[in-house]
C-alpha cells in the first residue's frame, strides 16, 4: 500500500489502494499520473529560469533573451552628466539589474505590445516581459532606482515610479541629469 500527498478528489495522507486485479506497476502509474496531473502548469507564455544580466533592460532567463516591458534603460555605452561628473550610466543601470536578478531564479510574463505601437528595432526577434523574483516586479525595481524610464507607449504602469525617481532625484534624476548629447534625460 502507498500513501500520495492531497491530490485532486484525495484527501491528505489517504492511501492509495490497488483496484482488483491491478499490479504494483499499474498502482505506481496511476500514482505518478495523479502527481503529474496536479503539478501547477505554466502558462505558455511564462519563461523561468536562472537570470543572466545582458544590459539594463535585458536579460537572460533559462535559454531566452527578454527585454523589460514598459521600461527603457540606457544602453551600455550610454554616458550621462550627473552631479557634473561624466558618468557610464549604461553600466551604472546594467550593474543595477546585476546586483536585483544576476543569478537568481527569475519568473517572467510575455507581454504584447500595444497594437499602435512599433515594436523595438532588433536584429533578432524581441520576447518583452514582465520579470520577477518571488513577488519583486524587475521592471518597477529599475524605474524606481532611477536607472531605467518609464515608456508610456507600451504601458503606464511604471510612471508613477518614474515620477517618484525625479522628485526623490535617484539615478539618471540625480541633479537634473543630462545624456552626453546635451538631451534632458
Amino acid at each position: 500500500m502507498m500513501t500520495i500527498p492531497f491530490a485532486g478528489g484525495l484527501r491528505p495522507g489517504r492511501p492509495v489502494r490497488p483496484w482488483p486485479g491491478q499490479r504494483p506497476a499499474a498502482l505506481l502509474l496511476r500514482s505518478v499520473l495523479l502527481v503529474m496531473l496536479t503539478e501547477p502548469v505554466l502558462a505558455a507564455d511564462e519563461i523561468r529560469g536562472p537570470g543572466n544580466v545582458l544590459s539594463g533592460n535585458e536579460i537572460t532567463v533559462g535559454s531566452k533573451s527578454v527585454t523589460l516591458f514598459g521600461i527603457s534603460a540606457p544602453d551600455l555605452k550610454d554616458t550621462c552628466e550627473i552631479n557634473e561628473a561624466k558618468i557610464k550610466c549604461g553600466i551604472v543601470a546594467w550593474a543595477e539589474l546585476i546586483r536585483l536578478a544576476d543569478g537568481q531564479q527569475v519568473s517572467c510574463d510575455s507581454e504584447e505590445l500595444p497594437a499602435d505601437v512599433a515594436p523595438p528595432k532588433s536584429d533578432k526577434p524581441v520576447i518583452l516581459a514582465t520579470c520577477y523574483i518571488g513577488e519583486t516586479d524587475l521592471n518597477e525595481a529599475m524605474v524606481r532606482s532611477g536607472w531605467a524610464r518609464a515608456v508610456p507607449k507600451q504601458s503606464d504602469r511604471y510612471e508613477v515610479d518614474e515620477n517618484d525617481a525625479k522628485e526623490s532625484g535617484r539615478g539618471l534624476w540625480a541633479n537634473h541629469s543630462k545624456s552626453a548629447g546635451g538631451r534632458r534625460r
